[in-house]
């Protein structure tokens, strides 16, 4: 008879009784991401939005009946949602228990508390004014994904990829005989291979940074029809469109009851994409373990197997891949679910979104996971050189291509009677050369030649990857928020180190604009472009003392990224002269002659995105 379980009483919560390994075993990986993603993370959104809705009607000259607040009131105000606790969300969750509506028991608390500041008692009836409960939660959603990316996803997908960098220098120059279809193939080195994954990662990404987050506030169907019925004289949509990019948000001004989502799909599958590349570099470095090309730093007092005790497992990379699995699962799903809602809106949204913490959870367990993993590894440099010595036939490769240049019949066929399916050791090969019909300075080069040496410009690949920065994230930022942030960059490269008029750079076209602001680690913002609606990019500007590392050129990716994302066919710059070259790397092309604007000379540069 099978032993019982013994009954037990509900258990407190802990990382030992949490049904998600998020709140149980990972949970310290997922430590940064609880304020933000967590069900007290959204409901705090959710405070921080009616209160600043409130604040923001309380500047609307229109509404009168709501006068304008002192410094002191709003300050008061908004320490309602900075000094946020957990015993408020507990509070509300009490509220609704009654409502049963988890909006409605927000809009509820926050008139208790701003009911007992000096002189709103009577104004609270404009909390939660002529919003439906979307337009409160689909900005806290925004913001939450939008702070989830800047504080915490990007941090750690950049310094994965510093990782995946810093091995790849360091191994530049290390030979090692690679695998096609898994057979011995032609040599590289070690980190030019690292170096592939470096570049792809950073294209992901620099996709998921320029995914602009999107919000709206128009009520119940998208129309004004309340705001309207109680305020006609009022600008709504500018109104909206005021307090959304106020929020540090892209205003969407045509929505159903929901905002349609779209933006998140657009998120979430660059994530996915992300993740993706990951899992191919977490199986790739899995691959090169079980060669012996790398192995895994032993660690005090860690255990490999619980039977054989030689064994030192890659565990973080296994850890990574499994956890891509199920974030990637979730991503998918939800890109496609969210960006459906039958007519003006069904619920089935609201459910699936407060998965968000999951799928990013799982996502940065998955790059923890294999930064920890990189941080251990090590390269066995006797088994690379080993395996290169016992692989001589891969040099077949340059026979054949310098018996071509001799103007020599069937050189590959030849070869492929000699070494198809056979192994060469270094007799062998020179057996094989000497009996080509060759010129002797041709004899000599391929005589010359050794699997280690036969790597071409692996090094050079692998070494260029040494200058680059990678303490440096690039986000998609509204005008109306960030003018202050975008213009003391602008000004201090166009106007002041460029001597363009400020009549000129200002240009009145920026609040149509998408802008893009590049931030350094501890340094804050360095860089700025744009992306105009007619596909012109411009005003790419990066503070002088920052001019290291590629950050134009992500500034660039950035928005080609964006102009693919909304469907442009292509784009267009005016270049100058001397940064013509930056721009001709991505793919432009000069259309016509060299002419003057502001004093510069530029020539017009295009690139055909189809």
């Amino acid at each position: 008879m099978a032993p019982s379980t013994p009954d037990l009483d509900v258990l407190p919560l802990s990382s030992l009784t949490a049904v998600s390994p998020l709140d149980g075993r990972y949970r310290g990986r997922v430590e940064a991401l609880a304020p933000l993603v967590s069900e007290f993370g959204l409901i705090r959104f959710r405070v921080m939005v009616e209160i600043e809705w409130f604040l923001h009607l309380a500047a609307t000259p229109e509404i009168a009946e709501l006068p304008p607040l002192d410094e002191a009131r709003k300050d008061a105000c908004r320490a309602v949602y900075r000094e946020f606790t957990v015993e408020d969300a507990e509070r509300i969750r009490a509220i609704e228990a009654r409502t049963n509506h988890d909006v409605k028991a927000v809009e509820y608390f926050v008139k208790e508390r701003l009911a007992v500041l000096e002189g709103l008692a009577p104004h609270v009836e404009f909390v939660h004014f002529a919003c439906t409960s979307e337009d409160i939660s689909n900005l806290a959603y925004a913001l939450m994904l939008l702070r989830a990316r800047r504080e915490v996803m990007l941090p750690a997908m950049s310094g994965l990829i510093a990782d995946i960098r810093r091995l790849a220098v360091e191994n530049a120059a290390v030979p090692m005989l690679s695998r096609t279809h898994g057979q011995p193939a032609s040599p590289t080195t070690v980190g030019k291979e690292l170096g592939v994954f470096v570049t792809r990662l950073r294209r992901q990404l620099q996709a998921f940074e320029a995914v602009s987050v999107l919000g709206k506030a128009n009520g119940a169907v998208g129309n004004y029809n309340a705001h309207l019925a109680a305020f006609p004289e009022v600008d709504w949509a500018a109104v909206s469109a005021d307090f959304v990019h106020g929020l540090g948000l892209v205003h969407n001004p045509h929505t159903t009851q929901i905002e349609p989502h779209d933006y998140i799909a657009e998120y979430f599958d660059a994530l996915a994409r992300f993740n993706q590349v990951l899992l191919d570099f977490d199986r790739d470095v899995w691959g090169y373990i079980s060669l012996g090309y790398f192995r895994s730093r032993r660690v005090a007092g860690e255990t490999g197997s619980s039977t054989m005790p030689h064994k030192v497992n890659p565990i973080d990379f296994e850890n990574s891949e499994g956890n891509i699995g199920i974030a990637n699962a979730l991503l998918k799903h939800l890109g496609g679910k969210l960006s459906v809602s039958r007519w003006q809106r069904d619920l089935s949204d609201s459910t699936a979104l407060r998965c968000v913490g999951t799928c990013l959870g799982h996502s940065l367990v998955a790059t923890v996971a294999a930064s920890r993993g990189i941080d251990r590894l090590e390269v066995d440099a006797r088994a690379l050189e080993e395996d290169l010595a016992e692989s001589w036939e891969v040099l077949a490769e340059a026979a054949q291509t310098v018996m071509r240049r001799a103007g020599m019949e069937e050189p590959y066929e030849r070869l492929k009677e000699l070494t198809r399916g056979e192994r060469l050791d270094q007799a062998g090969y020179l057996a094989l050369v000497d009996a080509l019909d060759l010129p002797e300075a041709m004899r000599g080069t391929l005589r010359a030649l050794t699997p280690a040496r036969y790597t071409g410009i692996a090094r050079e690949l692998a070494e260029e990857l040494a200058g680059e920065r990678d303490d440096v994230a690039v986000e998609t930022v509204p005008w109306q928020s960030h003018a202050d942030v975008l213009m003391a960059i602008r000004t201090a490269v166009f106007i002041e180190e460029h001597g363009i008029p400020r009549d000129l750079e200002v240009d009145g076209r920026d609040e149509g604009a998408l802008h893009f602001l590049a931030s350094a680690s501890g340094r804050g913002p360095i860089g700025t472009g744009r992306l105009l609606a007619d596909g012109q990019i411009g005003r790419l500007a990066v503070l002088p003392e920052e001019r290291r590392g590629g950050i134009g050129r992500r500034l660039l990716d950035a928005a080609l990224a964006s102009a693919r994302t909304r469907g442009d066919r292509a784009v267009w710059l005016n270049a100058r002269l001397e940064a013509r070259g930056l721009y001709e790397r991505a793919g432009f092309k000069a259309v016509g002659e060299p002419f003057l604007e502001a004093g510069l000379r530029h020539i017009r540069m295009e690139l055909d995105l189809a």
